[in-house]
């Protein structure tokens, strides 16, 4: 084979093993920088939860402090080790999958005379640690480490798939190319061969010492490789429009921290349709509440709706106008309305979803379908948080 084809060959070869390389690197740079984002998004959640807990509870050592705590470590993907710490009074709270992770991990009894940050054992490829301030603007010397997985096995078998596929179309490329070039070759022998035949005395057998080189056969066209992994859900369902359900709860707890950092109020409204099928009024839902990414799916048959800086009256109304002005002329059915709001208190997510969800019993109760509203008393609140902390105490 002529030497120059050969040698553009290599280097067409070397060019594609480096873009390979780089390939593969891309890849695993987005997966992990994408992680890497979720693992901030995640320890922030829990820094929230865990901040709402304490602050109603006043202890990192209450029971419902550490079962909520474990709950949602396990519930978060990646994630290995959770601490909160302070460098003058120790470590408060240590939950981990695997005690090596600390260098010196301290017992429970001598964790007050841990000093300083703590030690991590971290494999710098595969695992990253993230620290934020436990609570911010209090002047607290605590601080919340996560560490977190940066990438999954299974992260890794798209990308394996996708570089096979590449490396399965270049083969047939150069395949192609290849006997293309043999081919190309035979042929310029051949009419070698025939030229000095017809110049040479006729006994010469020279001609004979060129056979055409064999015609290889073409290999046959693999399949079209399958498509990678389909793109990762976006935040809203395609069959309602609504937000995803799993993005309610982290989103609540946002607005809540924002609205008790600006002292305002925060009402959450769950709406459910006697159909069973939120889908039947999540157009009316979208028109009546523009901020898309405020609304969202709660179940099959409730939607959740998050109404920041309005308090519970002006909640009450917006609620009587969506039922009035509902688009469900054609096909009439019952919509039900269950209400609940911060109202001044320090509430968490779930506790807010857990009384605009009684509220919304109530409301199904009637034959008709109705609005009813949970109004706690913010004084009647902090009294009850107080009288438990101080009975803890004791």
């Amino acid at each position: 084979m002529n030497r120059r084809i050969l040698g553009f060959y290599y280097i067409i070869s070397m060019v594609f093993l480096l873009f390979i390389l780089l390939f593969a690197a891309y890849r695993l740079k987005i997966t992990i920088d994408g992680n890497r984002e979720e693992s901030e998004n995640a320890l922030e959640a829990l820094r929230i939860s865990a901040l709402s807990i304490y602050l109603a509870e006043g202890d990192f050592n209450s029971e419902y402090f550490r079962t909520t705590m474990r709950k949602s470590f396990l519930e978060t993907d990646r994630l290995l080790l959770l601490t909160i710490y302070s460098s003058r009074e120790g470590i408060h709270y240590l939950i981990s999958t695997d005690q090596s992770y600390l260098s010196e991990a301290p017992e429970q009894s001598a964790r007050s005379s841990w000093e300083g940050e703590p030690e991590y054992t971290i494999r710098p490829v595969y695992e990253n640690r993230i620290t934020r301030r436990f609570a911010p603007g209090t002047g607290q010397d605590l601080l919340i480490d996560g560490i977190f997985r940066d990438i999954e096995r299974g992260q890794i078998y798209p990308i394996l798939r996708e570089i096979f596929y590449i490396l399965l179309v270049y083969f047939l490329i150069a395949s192609v190319f290849l006997l293309s070039a043999a081919t190309v070759k035979s042929s310029g022998q051949n009419r070698v061969s025939t030229s000095i035949k017809h110049h040479s005395p006729p006994l010469t057998p020279r001609a004979s010492r060129f056979p055409p080189a064999p015609r290889l056969p073409l290999d046959p066209a693999p399949a079209s490789p399958a498509s990678a992994d389909d793109a990762a859900a976006g935040l809203f369902s395609p069959a309602t429009g609504l937000g995803w359900s799993r993005h309610l709860s982290p989103r609540l707890t946002s607005e809540l921290e924002r609205a008790a950092g600006s002292d305002q109020d925060l009402s959450l409204m769950l709406i459910s349709c006697a159909t069973g099928k939120i889908k039947d009024v999540a157009l009316s839902i979208l028109e009546a509440f523009p901020l898309r990414d405020l609304a969202f799916e709660y179940d099959s048959s409730t939607a959740a709706v998050i109404l920041p800086d309005k308090d519970l009256d002006h909640a009450l109304r917006e609620a009587k106008d969506f039922q009035k002005g509902s688009r469900l002329v054609s096909a009439p059915t019952t919509i039900s309305i269950g209400l609940s709001a911060r109202n001044g208190r320090l509430v968490s997510s779930k506790r807010l979803l857990s009384e605009a969800g009684q509220a919304l019993k109530q409301a199904e109760s009637s034959a008709s379908g109705g609005i009813v509203a949970f109004r706690a008393d913010p004084d009647k609140y902090r009294a009850a948080i107080a009288a438990r902390s101080s009975g803890r105490s004791r």
